[in-house]
């Protein structure tokens, strides 16, 4: 059987890990290392090196997808969600009653 893998994308929380897993794959495969991982899935990965920050970002994908469904010229709506918003587990229903009231509403 033959099997044709491209495209890995790896996290390391040391330097140490990331040399030895590459050196690792390398021993039993052909490798590339492509640098920094600036898109995937259609989302983009921005990376704030002084404080360790990771960005993700969909705004190719919709633009992309807007593109694609000839939508460049409709007409923009605001949304019920506030810019800028930050959601953290703090939103999530914690309490009993608030799992029951979240349980059928599916988005």
């Amino acid at each position: 059987m033959s099997t044709w893998t491209d495209d890995i994308l790896g996290a390391f929380s040391t330097i140490k890990g990331k040399i030895l897993v590459k050196s690792q794959l390398g021993t039993n495969y052909k490798i590339k290392d492509l640098g920094e991982t600036k898109l995937i899935l259609g989302m983009q990965i921005d990376r704030n090196p002084t404080t360790g920050d990771i960005t993700l970002t969909q705004r190719t994908y919709c633009k992309y997808m807007i593109k694609c469904f000839n939508m460049e010229n409709c007409s923009l709506k605001s949304t019920l969600l506030l810019p800028g918003l930050l959601q953290t587990t703090d939103n999530y229903p914690n309490t009993p009653n608030e799992i029951t009231e979240m349980k059928d509403i599916l988005y």
